[in-house]
């Protein structure tokens, strides 16, 4: 597992992974199934351990498959093909479900719908088999997702059984909003569909589970859709009401999302005045919008709306500056087209019919009027398309006729489109519903059946024993009695025979290991400066002569410290960590005449770690430093000491001669290392090879809570990939 572990590593290097895709690409994905496949054989071997680290590679391998922009689309599909069929084969369910759930979601943002549709039926099947109903839950999720935009009905099915299983869940902290978020999706899917009714009665369910549940900064969202519910209803008073009870919950919101929910907040109270007519309220909230800080550069589709909207609103407010509000159409336009969107320029050209229709420039107005028709035909906006018809029927008299029976006809079409799929929202919710309501009796009348057989078991079961007990009671009750005593005298004997012999052993592994890695250590370093010293008196070997000669007083003392039993004040010695480290590769530095790099996170106060952590770290780094200068032949060492959110790092890396790690003998000077990593709950990885120096690596876990991983996914667009 080291091997694939430090494979891991190097394939979320982007320099790494660039150096192969330039070099070898038809080698990388052979190579990785076969790593891949090797590490498997591996979590066969039913570990804790083995398992996780099958759970973390998984979700690396799909990462890198979703999201490596140096392999193309096929290369990341074959990569994710092939990594599903060794999934397959995977013995352990829950993984496997959890896996499965992540590969699907890949193959959705890769679009590649039939894959995910195939992983994702085999979720559901494994999931309802095993009873990992949360698994269950968040495959329908997907599905909804999947359908909003095309399947609405479909949509809309799945969402209603991802609730049905998320509501009698005990979800944990993580996944306690998924019934709320369900029932949003459901109102976005409806309101979209023009279902505002259905739409308001989801979001206000939405809005109770997060009010209840005290998930505030999913309220923004939520009010949101019931303003726009009720815009659509025509009922903008109503509509206004909640986009200012939507504006309150911001403060409540993650950081990087109150940008967003702001200017929406004001685009949309905005948009609300100007189909009210209250065009002073529209111009003032859109003066406002575009106002507001970098609007035009982070929000550039939005800023185009929001011009041509205050330019409308403007124009309906009896503004008579008309070249000035044609130009705002035009730069609208031209914005939109930078961006590449055509299906918001209906709307300006609509809006500039009417200007032109007002300047009595008909055949302009008409003109108009005609690409906003057209783009509304080719973008599939019916809405824009209507009222572009409409708009015709008045400016073009000679084919008025024409225009209203196209109106016509393209308004029933559409109402008996929403009628449709309004019944089939109604259908699905109420034979869902049924079928909820017949699995809650059959399972209630299962649940009775068995707890009555259960009970009867019980009770024939309790009866037997306790006849049994009262035969066998007196008769145990002695022996039981005599067995007791014993042994507690013979486990009292034991554990003060154990704990003397443990503590005596420790003792003398610790103070063999504070003169081997402590003592000897630095009088090897002293001893070959003085070899150096011998030959020269200047000034300068004077002094470092009495420098050497406090080393060795402050080695008495150190000796005196072990001697007498003084382990932890020895261990508060370490007052300064990085300057002891300093000093420490300062003196190895002089005294070997080897070129050793130190490098640490400056930004992180080393001085609060633990005392243990502390000492057993400068000990290890000093052993490593003392295998350098005995075996390695080296001419460059590199010290590399770092932190990062629960662990720290300390790597030590020479140049020098290597050596096979796999038949290479340990030493007392490894073996203290190990003991020392062991004492802080660390982890020791080395990498060497004859020729290739040696790199040794060291992580020791810190007691840091780092927060819950953040959600990445936007509000109400399916689930993140689990980190």
């Amino acid at each position: 597992m080291l091997t694939f572990g430090f494979f891991l590593y190097l394939v979320s290097s982007k320099s790494v992974i660039y150096t192969i895709y330039t070099t070898c690409m038809k080698w990388t994905l052979p190579l990785l199934i076969l790593i891949f496949f090797f590490s498997c054989s591996d979590v066969n071997k039913d570990s804790s351990s083995s398992k996780n680290t099958y759970k973390d590679s998984t979700v690396i391998w799909i990462k890198t498959a979703r999201n490596n922009s140096l392999l193309s689309k096929s290369e990341r599909v074959n990569l994710l093909n092939k990594l599903s069929k060794l999934i397959d084969d995977y013995p352990d369910d829950i993984i496997k479900t959890k896996s499965l759930s992540n590969i699907s979601l890949a193959y959705k943002s890769l679009k590649d719908s039939s894959s995910f549709r195939n992983k994702n039926k085999q979720l559901i099947e494994l999931s309802k088999k095993i009873g990992d109903y949360k698994s269950n839950g968040e495959a329908h999720w997907d599905l909804g997702s999947f359908f909003r935009n095309n399947q609405p009905d479909s949509a809309i099915y799945h969402y209603k059984e991802a609730y049905s299983i998320f509501s009698k869940e005990n979800l944990d902290s993580v996944s306690k909003n998924y019934p709320g978020r369900i029932l949003y999706s459901m109102a976005l899917v409806k309101d979209n569909n023009k279902d505002h009714v259905g739409a308001e009665k989801d979001i206000v369910r939405a809005i109770k589970f997060f009010t209840d549940n005290n998930i505030s900064y999913r309220l923004f969202d939520a009010y949101n859709i019931l303003a726009v519910s009720q815009n659509g209803m025509g009922k903008f008073d109503k509509s206004l009401e909640y986009h200012q009870k939507a504006k309150e919950f911001i403060q409540f919101s993650k950081e990087n999302q109150r940008y967003r929910q702001t200017t929406t907040n004001i685009n949309n109270i905005a948009s609300t005045n100007l189909r009210k007519g209250d065009y002073p309220e529209a111009i003032r909230y859109y003066e406002e919008l575009l106002d507001t800080d970098s609007f035009r550069i982070k929000r550039k589709k939005s800023y185009a709306k929001a011009i041509s909207g205050l330019a409308y609103a403007k124009f309906k407010n009896g503004s008579k500056d008309f070249d000035a509000l044609s130009n705002q159409f035009i730069s609208s336009n031209a914005i939109l087209d930078s961006i590449k969107n055509s299906t918001d320029k209906a709307r300006n050209y609509e809006y500039k019919a009417e200007l032109l229709k007002k300047q009595d420039k008909i055949n302009l107005a008409i003109k108009n009027a005609l690409m906003a028709k057209n783009i509304a035909e080719e973008t599939s906006n019916n809405d824009r398309l209507l009222s572009s018809l409409k708009l015709l029927t008045t400016l073009d008299s000679k084919n008025s006729a024409k225009y209203a029976e196209a109106y016509f006809n393209l308004n029933e079409g559409l109402q008996k489109q929403e009628r449709a799929i309004q019944d089939k929202f109604a259908r699905i919710e109420m034979e869902t519903d049924e079928v909820i309501e017949e699995n809650e009796s059959l399972s209630k009348q299962k649940e009775t059946l068995i707890g009555l057989a259960i009970a009867l078991l019980l009770l024939g079961l309790g009866a037997f024993i306790i006849i049994n007990q009262r035969a066998n009671n007196q008769r145990l009750k002695f022996q039981q009695s005599q067995q007791e005593s014993n042994q507690e005298i013979y486990n009292l004997m034991l554990s003060q025979q154990g704990k003397f012999q443990e503590g005596k052993q420790l003792e003398q592994k610790r103070i063999s290991e504070e003169i081997h890695d402590g003592i000897l250590g630095q009088m090897l370093g002293i001893r070959l400066i003085l070899s150096g010293l011998n030959e020269r008196n200047d000034e300068s070997a004077i002094a470092q002569r009495a420098e050497l000669i406090e080393k060795l007083r402050e080695l008495e003392e150190e000796m005196r410290t072990i001697s007498h039993e003084l382990n932890n004040a020895a261990y508060k010695k370490i007052n300064n960590f990085i300057i002891a480290i300093q000093d420490l590769i300062k003196t190895v530095k002089t005294s070997s005449k080897i070129d050793i790099l130190f490098e640490f996170t400056e930004s992180y106060d080393w001085d609060n770690l633990e005392g243990d952590i502390k000492i057993n770290t400068y000990r290890i780094t000093q052993e490593c430093l003392q295998n350098c200068l005995k075996h390695s032949k080296c001419e460059k060492i590199n010290v590399n000491l770092s932190c990062t959110n629960d662990n720290i790092l300390l790597k030590v890396i020479d140049d020098g001669v290597g050596f096979n790690v796999k038949k290479g003998r340990r030493g007392i000077g490894l073996k203290n290392i190990t003991s020392r990593i062991n004492k802080i709950n660390g982890n020791l990885k080395i990498k060497s090879a004859p020729g290739k120096g040696t790199e040794m690596i060291i992580s020791v876990p810190l007691d840091i809570n780092d927060g819950k991983l953040k959600e990445k996914n936007a509000f109400g667009q399916g689930r993140a990939l689990e980190a």
